[in-house]
């Protein structure tokens, strides 16, 4: 009994594809009237991780001549349904009336298809075999892929008695709709179909390699462009004075432009307000590339300029999300109103913010700086205008160093006739400090001093050995505060595994640059960082360089 539901099963999941499979051919059988000229083909899609894709995706098939590189002879995009295996199905030329042309098959040459999910690399491309080269065979109906009925001979000297015999066939006439129309290199437009048709200019001029389309114009369906040598697969140029768009591409719920190459979208504005790319919508401008996602430069402006309302005004994601490089200004310009102009964080071990120079200032801050974490330096000290020469010198001290996360505190007392002296804290002292440190020096006679109590309640007090005697005196105290702590700061302490063998300042122990701690943590950062400075460097000598 569960042999035979299992088998009745079974039919029935055949009987539902097949019937799911002839519904699709029915439709694209109805829209050709002939054998569709579609592929059918499927696959199996992962993420970067390898794990099965699921739900909808939208993925590009390409027809290629060579099973690595070269451009594609044909190319799609549609939106693919995955199972919860990542496998799918689909009919490649589907996607148009047209289906897919047979003009890739003809040279009986082999060819390869390429699958590329959007957002990842193309997959390994994979051979066709025979199948879809029967394509071809549709011209077997054709002459030059035209049909029969546009080769039938027109009756000679308009008689009309010869379209009836059996001699020739009658062919369409063509009659042009004014004086001014069947202009030379226009593509015709035609009025009416079939019999005496009427034709006029299209908006449509072809003269040699050129295209040129007079107007404005909309275009429905895919519009594939691949360039054959280094030139644009796209050139695309608005020379009207209102400043209209080059090339404009909108969509509702897809993508409006996809660009792929080497380079793949580039625009150029002019003038000091010309926009090179402008794009509006959840994501503005989404890049991927392998070197850099979006790249700009500029000669007296700003390469990229990215504005939010409420949210991102320019996300980088990669390797290097975002980089920014000018010879002589700011390589990136961050400005907020009321926000962070500059945010910056680091996930797990990562660094928030590494900043570098070759001679100059790794970083300025020009306004108050708030530490809320530790402060690790080689040294320090305050820099102020001198005050006896601040148009023409410099003063600086240096901070206080201690093992100890330690407070200072001091000041002066006046014992009374009897020689005493209390010393009041603030009321927070005790709480902030322990471990106290107490330092006395008498003032202005020989005397003796002694902390006669020490610190409770707020308080200490001093005794001397004679009356009304002027006592400095000083007092350090540990922290112990609830930051201090949990963050109590090690004196000494073994290097991590990543850094031994390197040092904060290579060159003070006779040590290359690549021995740098900062070498060990982020070789790829320091190469960069190298690679400018070289860049840098030549370009000085070329310009400092005397004209022979």
């Amino acid at each position: 009994m569960f042999r035979t539901k299992l088998y009745a099963g079974v039919w029935l999941l055949l009987i539902c594809s097949a019937v799911s499979l002839s519904a699709q051919q029915a439709v694209l059988a109805a829209a050709n009237a002939v054998v569709p000229p579609v592929i059918k083909f499927s696959g199996v899609l992962t993420d970067a991780s390898s794990k099965p894709m699921t739900g909808t995706v939208g993925v590009t098939f390409s027809l290629y001549k060579e099973s690595q590189s070269g451009a594609p002879l044909w190319i799609e995009t549609q939106n693919v349904t995955l199972d919860r295996a990542g496998h799918y199905t689909v009919l490649l030329g589907s996607t148009t009336s047209q289906g897919l042309p047979a003009s890739p098959f003809s040279a009986g040459e082999a060819r390869w298809l390429g699958v590329q999910v959007q957002g990842q690399a193309e997959q390994p491309r994979v051979l066709l075999m025979s199948v879809p080269y029967a394509l071809k065979a549709l011209d077997a109906e054709t002459i030059g892929g035209k049909p029969l009925s546009a080769l039938q001979l027109a009756a000679p000297n308009g008689d009309s008695s010869f379209a009836n015999s059996n001699k020739a066939p009658v062919a369409n006439t063509i009659t042009c709709a004014s004086g001014s129309a069947c202009k030379k290199n226009f593509v015709p437009l035609f009025h009416t179909n079939g019999g005496a048709a009427t034709v006029s200019d299209s908006i449509i001029e072809e003269s040699g390699s050129t295209i040129s389309v007079a107007g404005s114009v909309g275009l429905t369906g895919q519009i594939s462009a691949v360039a054959s040598s280094s030139s644009a697969a796209v050139i695309a140029n608005d020379n009207t004075s209102g400043g209209s768009a080059g090339v404009a591409g909108a969509s509702t719920n897809g993508i409006g432009v996809v660009a792929t190459g080497i380079t793949g979208l580039l625009g150029t504005g002019e003038g000091i307000d010309g926009v090179g790319v402008s794009a509006n919508g959840n994501l503005g401008v989404y890049a991927n590339g392998n070197a850099a996602g979006v790249y700009g430069v500029s000669t007296n402006s700003t390469g990229v300029i990215g504005t939010s309302t409420n949210y991102i005004g320019v996300y980088g994601s990669g390797s290097t999300g975002v980089t920014g490089v000018s010879s002589s200004g700011p390589g990136v310009v961050a400005q907020s109103g009321t926000a962070w102009a500059l945010d910056a964080y680091g996930t797990s071990t990562a660094t928030g913010v590494l900043a570098g120079s070759a001679s100059g200032w790794a970083a300025w801050f020009n306004g108050n700086v708030d530490v809320d974490g530790n402060l690790s330096k080689a040294g320090g000290s305050f820099k102020i205008d001198h005050p006896l020469d601040p148009a023409n010198k410099y003063l600086y001290h240096s901070f206080v160093e201690s093992p100890d996360m330690m407070n200072i505190y001091n000041g002066n007392v006046t014992t009374d006739a009897q020689g005493d002296a209390v010393v009041h804290l603030p009321e927070w002292f005790e709480t902030l400090n322990r471990d106290f440190r107490y330092q006395l020096t008498v003032i202005g006679q020989f005397a003796q001093a002694i902390v006669a109590s020490e610190i409770a309640d707020g308080r200490f007090s001093v005794k001397t050995d004679k009356p009304d005697v002027k006592v400095s005196w000083q007092v350090t105290g540990i922290r112990q505060d609830a930051w201090a702590n949990a963050h109590r700061i090690p004196v000494e302490q073994d290097k991590p595994e990543v850094e031994r063998g390197f040092y904060l300042h290579p060159e003070l122990y006779g040590a290359p640059e690549e021995k740098g701690v900062l070498w060990a943590r982020d070789p790829k950062a320091m190469r960069q960082w190298k690679e400018a400075r070289t860049k840098a460097a030549a370009s000085n000598h070329k310009t400092a360089s005397p004209t022979p």
